[in-house]
């Protein structure tokens, strides 16, 4: 059945090939020429004018004839462009259509293979069990025979459709059509100069951490004897930093999740041809992060000299926001773009649908606070303070008037940090909004609600500190504040644990106060995790001692970005289990409809490396969500999946079981035909185009994280 609707698709892309070589051959040129001649006739003939232009010029009556002629023209083609097929309007879509085909070919082989060492293995237990080799003696006389395992049709049409896309897409270029057919797996093979740069980023990090030391310790003061300003220095550099390791971080994440059979990339609905692998991750936050080092090393030296030291900081905020929105083909645009893209949906949350993606990048954010705090300081500090830029100062004015002062930067500073939180809360409506489900989702923003009265009561406390100076005790926002980070952390550790994680399942066995299934190797690693969040969640509390202590608050920036690196340290550990989860839930809930780690397969398979995988990578993997607009997959097929039905075969598939199991004759096959073809009548031909319907949905229009 599936074979039969696969060569119909077949026979339809070549027709549309077909149909666009024939365009082509009576294309614009063709077009063009028909213009001319027919121009050139009527001013040859003197006729298809209109009088008042009889008497023009020669060239004014050429002009007139052309003009009249294209609009003509013009009328028809727009008449044809309406009539003409909207599918594959241009080779791109056409290129597409065939990748995705060669995509479902390449599932279904795999699924072939599939059935048949699924068949293979459970009757070999059955016979280590049982102590007995009938098992084995009726996979041979049944199985080994039976035409799901015998067919060649799948691998003919693939080779078939490498051939046509060679010949008639790449103008024979085999290398091109296999890299755009193929999809590469999760475990990608590293790119000898993506692992050379890498390396080469990391040497000079080993060189670059103790030089910054050596300048700080030498240069901590001006040729003119003047203190350098490590503070402001600080808060310039600090939030940048946090981005840059947020991001390496994010690279150990993926390379943890390929390692683990964590499918990053069906979960994240990355395209499978073009994402980032975890060492170009890696090689893109190294290379920012050696930046920062020469930048701040930079801000030292010209500190030192006395030349113009807070315009380094400003450059490389400069330099690192033209990386990413350079719309240069270089440095791995279409990642940078895919971010962006991700960026727009999380600032503009409540008016669309929210993905996975979408809420998991706005719990990135939730980790860097202190980055929004900043930017009230950055830009105040480059606004409202001209003597940054002179050149007899080596110390700016910390004082502002304004905007940048008092209880309004109080205010602004409040508004900036509670973003992360409104984007998460704002996200969660709307998914309560699509859903119309109250929990988990309204509970859900309760959480990011909690930590609005945090953010709000921390300002309070903050601006009022100095009217409670000499009894700090008697200020009632100290308390506020703490019975709200008290509610809030609860909240959010019990949601960590619980929800996001799915850990204290009652159904976890022996995997105690954990869940029924794990993925990582040890259990020590989940215990572990569990630890470090509540401890890391609860940090805040220092917060009250610092308080108290007049001689550590002078160190409050110091330590407000130790706080922030370890809440991106925490969420990088976060990251790890709430994926994991994410994947085991698409698997129990069969919400993965596509395999990605996929190439074509052999015709002589070696089944005892296939046991060795599986045995070293169990569990369902590789797997990515289709988009509506991509899918090639019938609504009927996809709807088997449902848990209501998939146990249940229809009533055409059991002829076919029933014929399975009791012959081995292959005579049957024919038999199996007739079958397949009364089943193609009777199930629905609802279907999704074929056709990606403009470039921004095409497979290499998304990219990975």
């Amino acid at each position: 059945m599936f074979t039969s609707r696969a060569l119909r698709r077949f026979e339809t892309l070549k027709d549309e090939l077909q149909y666009m070589k024939s365009a082509d051959h009576h294309g614009p040129q063709h077009r063009l020429s028909i213009v001319f001649d027919h121009g050139m006739n009527n001013v040859a003939n003197g006729n298809s004018y209109p009088t008042g232009l009889q008497n023009s010029t020669s060239r004014q009556s050429l002009i007139g004839s052309l003009s009249n002629v294209v609009s003509r023209r013009l009328a028809n083609k727009t008449s044809e462009r309406s009539s003409e097929p909207k599918h594959y309007k241009n080779l791109n879509n056409l290129k597409a259509a065939f990748s995705e085909f060669y995509l479902m070919l390449v599932l279904l082989q795999n699924y072939q293979v599939l059935n048949f060492t699924g068949f293979r293995k459970i009757l070999k237990k059955h016979d280590k069990i049982f102590q007995t080799t009938r098992g084995d003696e009726w996979r041979k006389a049944n199985i080994d025979v039976a035409p799901f395992h015998t067919s060649t049709k799948v691998n003919e049409l693939i080779r078939d459709i490498e051939n046509t896309f060679t010949d008639s897409l790449e103008s024979g270029n085999r290398a091109e059509a296999m890299k755009r057919l193929r999809v590469p797996p999760l475990e990608e093979k590293t790119s000898p100069m993506v692992a050379f740069r890498l390396g080469l980023f990391v040497g000079m990090l080993c060189l670059l951490l103790p030089a910054i030391f050596a300048f700080a310790n030498q240069l901590h003061t001006s040729k003119l004897n003047k203190a350098l300003e490590w503070r402001a220095a600080l808060l310039l550099y600090r939030s940048t930093c946090l981005i840059i390791v947020q991001v390496i971080f994010s690279g150990i994440n993926v390379y943890g999740w390929s390692k683990s059979g964590v499918n990053h990339i069906l979960i994240f609905e990355i395209d499978p041809r073009h994402h980032l692998t975890y060492q170009r991750i890696l090689e893109v936050g190294t290379s920012l992060l050696v930046l920062w080092f020469l930048s701040f090393i930079g801000f030292i030296l010209a500190s030192y000299f006395g030349s113009y030291p807070f315009i380094q900081p400003l450059i490389f905020v400069g330099l690192l926001i033209l990386f990413v929105i350079n719309p240069i083909p270089i440095f791995y645009r279409e990642a940078r773009f895919w971010f962006i893209k991700k960026l727009a949906r999380v600032f503009s949350s409540p008016f669309h649908p929210v993905g996975f993606t979408d809420f998991w990048l706005g719990d990135q954010f939730t980790s860097i606070e202190l980055v929004f705090f900043d930017l009230q300081s950055f830009f105040c500090f480059y606004a409202a303070d001209s003597t940054w830029w002179s050149t007899d100062m080596t110390s700016p004015s910390t004082s502002h008037t304004g905007f940048c002062a008092g209880w309004t930067e109080i205010f602004l500073q409040a508004i900036l940090m509670m973003l992360p939180s409104w984007f998460r809360f704002a996200q969660c409506l709307r998914r309560y909004r699509d859903t119309k489900q109250a929990f988990p989702h309204l509970t859900n923003a309760g959480k990011y609600a909690s930590g609005f009265f945090v953010v709000i009561t921390n300002s309070l406390r903050r601006g009022t500190i100095t009217k409670y100076v000499n009894n700090k005790m008697a200020n009632p926002f100290l308390y506020l504040w703490v019975l709200a980070a008290i509610i809030g952390t609860v909240y959010k550790l019990t949601w960590d644990l619980t929800m996001d994680w799915g850990f204290f399942d009652k159904k976890a066995g022996k995997n105690k106060y954990l869940r029924e299934q794990l993925v990582y190797p040890s259990k020590k690693y989940y215990y572990a995790a569990i630890v470090e969040n509540v401890l890391f969640r609860f940090a805040w509390v220092i917060n009250i001692f610092i308080y108290f202590d007049e001689h550590s608050a002078e160190y409050s920036d110091v330590i407000g970005f130790c706080f922030g690196f370890v809440e991106i340290f925490r969420r990088f550990i976060w990251n790890f289990f709430r994926l994991e989860n994410e994947h085991l839930n698409n698997c129990g809930q069969f919400r993965a409809v596509r395999d990605i780690s996929i190439s074509p397969m052999s015709t002589g398979i070696d089944y005892k490396l296939i046991d060795y995988k599986l045995r070293k990578q169990p569990g369902i993997r590789n797997r990515r969500r289709i988009a509506p607009s991509e899918t090639i997959v019938e609504e009927d097929i996809t709807s088997m999946t449902d848990v209501s039905t998939r146990d249940e075969p229809n009533n055409e598939t059991k002829p076919f079981i029933q014929y399975l199991i009791p012959t081995h004759d292959t005579t049957g096959i024919d038999r199996v035909n007739e079958i397949n073809k009364q089943s193609e009548d009777t199930l629905s031909t609802d279907t999704h185009s074929l056709t990606l319907h403009n470039e921004s949905d095409l497979p290499n229009g998304t990219v990975e994280v």
